[in-house]
């Protein structure tokens, strides 16, 4: 299992604080729980949006969809983030899609089995891998994080070329 930690904006550390990081799931209920609690914040009951990580423990954390995922993992590493979509039927709980989409950690597609493993030790239902896979790479150039579309590996601000390989944890200016 690889750890990625915090590779985004500096700035975003300030806002880490017990009082909003993200809610362990370590039982189905708590799902049900946080989805009620958190209920006058979702517009839609029955189809939900959030934020997640899978901490260093191999746990579930929740957090509001418009929460950074640095807050949900409280300024600590993940084995993997990004938004996760659950479906409610009355009391019954599954997951409709899973991205990997966080430009605060930027997993690997490559980090699903840890959300997988997650996801199966609450017994949830869920897709057989993202729904959404999002490449990410650093320009070694001018630092920017780039989301590889389309297998382009340009950087989109200064068109360097980008590494094949992942590599947020290089910071080396040329």
């Amino acid at each position: 299992m690889k750890l990625y930690r915090y590779v985004g904006p500096n700035d975003l550390r300030e806002l880490v604080s017990s009082e909003n990081c993200g809610t362990p799931i370590q039982r189905r209920e708590d799902i049900l729980n946080w989805l009620k609690s958190n209920r006058s914040k979702i517009p839609y009951y029955d189809d939900v949006m959030t934020t997640f990580i899978i901490n260093t423990d191999g746990l579930l954390c929740l957090a509001d969809r418009h929460s950074e995922h640095l807050v949900c993992a409280f300024g600590g590493a993940v084995l993997s983030a990004g938004e996760m979509r659950f479906l409610m039927t009355g009391d019954q709980v599954e997951v409709i899609e899973v991205t990997n989409q966080s430009t605060g950690y930027c997993p690997e597609p490559e980090s699903w089995p840890t959300v997988a493993q997650a996801l199966d030790q609450l017994g949830l239902s869920h897709p057989n891998g993202f729904s959404h896979e999002f490449v990410f790479r650093r320009c070694l150039n001018c630092q920017a994080i780039n989301i590889i579309k389309e297998k382009w590996f340009f950087c989109a601000i200064c068109t360097s070329p980008l590494s094949q390989f992942w590599n947020l944890d290089e910071i080396t200016l040329v």
